[in-house]
């Protein structure tokens, strides 16, 4: 096991500047985590094709990931907070409690879907899962029961790591968490005991629960050095009303996300679209992933003006790397050979995927300015407005797939045109916002 030692590295909040080289070192590990997390599903349905019913199995297993992706939305939030408000003792102990609380309540949501009739009612009901799907998609979540609460104490505790500037171990978990899921997976396709989506179940369970054990492990050492308390004690309130808007904000993200399935589903050329679409942005949030850390590199790092002038001239030039290097791929032969060989992509489906990247080529730098203002906004424990953000991104959202359909653009168009509109408004009501956060930083 790794052992973390307090000369390491300096923490964040305590350094007197920021090179390029050293935020680079601070980021990449956190990039390299969000990258392997992306993986991890492309990973499990391979497994899941090579077992019996691999078309049932596959589209349970989505409809069982899907649905346990909604019912955790609301501990998504966790690590921003944690690496905001993790100051002391005192803090962490209040911390973890409302964790608890939060993971608890969610735990109990999933129970209820899950063990209860309730679940025909969302996945039947609501979702409209054909039957074959839906019995098989409902043992594949009950094995899902640890998720919630496991995903909620790694993120927790992943906050006093990355603060002290622990990132690379935060890199080490994840990979811990990939070779076990490669682990279960492949001992499942070479005994094949339990049906695809159960498999695909189990090797997330099990997976999230020894990243989660291995996080404990590393952060209890710098938990313990962390002063008695170092400021202002924090009330449950002050914790709940800062984490209110961040979790509103990411279940909203959630839940909008089929409405552009549904747009698809609605535009001319839609066969086509809607098994395009999948891929292509797939294939975008894969480049996009090492943007995703941004939110927490700016929390951690922009203790003045100064570093976070440092950090955002870093992330805008990091966003404009993705997006030229997206750039270059969709242009290439390379994509085209990597979609038929690897993929194994039917020839009509190639343009319209190529198309739709094209399209969303400005989405890696608009995550990246997203991150980067809602990192500002969190750091000055402003957080109402990142709500307010997500309101206009679904606002736009709805519009953009609203006039797409009525003017019979193809579905891929529709999808893509509608996803970066919607980005371009959430960015700016970010940015108009961080504005007066930044002037506060001293």
């Amino acid at each position: 096991m790794l052992t973390i030692r307090s000369q390491e590295r300096p923490a964040p909040q305590a350094a007197p500047g920021w090179t390029t080289g050293a935020l680079v070192a601070f980021w990449v590990p956190l990039a390299l985590s969000w990258t392997m997390m992306i993986v991890a599903q492309p990973i499990a349905a391979i497994a899941i094709s090579r077992l019996a019913d691999p078309e049932v199995q596959l589209a349970a297993y989505g409809v069982t990931f899907d649905l346990a992706f909604l019912l955790e939305s609301p501990i998504i939030m966790l690590l921003s907070v944690s690496v905001a408000l993790t100051r002391d003792q005192a803090s962490f102990r209040l911390l973890r409690r409302v964790t608890g609380w939060v993971a608890g309540v969610a735990t109990a949501i999933f129970l209820v879907v899950a063990f209860t009739p309730a679940y025909d009612l969302v996945v039947r009901g609501a979702m409209g899962v054909p039957e074959a799907v839906a019995a098989e998609a409902r043992p594949a979540l009950r094995l899902l029961l640890p998720w919630i609460g496991a995903i909620a104490w790694r993120r927790f505790l992943q906050g006093p790591l990355i603060s002290a500037g622990h990132t690379r171990v935060i890199t080490l978990g994840t990979l811990i968490r990939l070779v076990v899921l490669a682990v279960v997976l492949g001992a499942g396709v070479a005994f094949p005991v339990l049906p695809g989506a159960m498999l695909g179940a189990l090797a997330l369970s099990v997976s999230v629960v020894a990243e989660s054990i291995a996080n404990t492990l590393w952060a209890l050492p710098v938990v313990r050095r962390l002063p008695a308390a170092a400021e202002a004690s924090l009330s449950v309130g002050a914790v709940f009303r800062f984490c209110a808007p961040l979790m509103a904000t990411d279940v909203m993200r959630t839940i909008v996300r089929p409405a552009v399935t549904a747009g698809v589903a609605r535009a001319a050329l839609a066969p086509v679209s809607l098994a395009a679409w999948p891929v292509a942005a797939s294939l975008i949030t894969l480049v996009s992933a090492p943007a995703m850390s941004f939110q927490e590199v700016t929390v951690a790092v922009i203790h003045g003006r100064d570093a976070y002038r440092r950090v955002r001239r870093f992330i805008a030039a990091v966003g404009l790397i993705l997006i030229t290097l997206t750039a270059l791929a969709t242009w290439s032969p390379l994509l085209r050979a990597y979609l038929v060989t690897v993929v194994d992509l039917p020839g009509a489906l190639l343009d319209p995927v190529i198309a739709g990247m094209r399209i969303m080529l400005p989405l890696p730098l608009l995550m990246a300015l997203r991150n980067l203002f809602r990192g500002v906004l969190i750091r000055r424990r402003f957080t109402v407005p990142i709500q307010l953000a997500m309101g206009a991104n679904a606002v736009v959202l709805f519009g953009a797939l609203a006039v797409g359909v009525r003017a019979q653009w193809t579905g891929i168009v529709v999808a893509g045109t509608a996803s970066v509109a919607a980005q371009v408004a959430e960015v700016v009501v970010l940015y108009l916002f961080s504005r007066m956060a930044e002037r506060e930083l001293t």
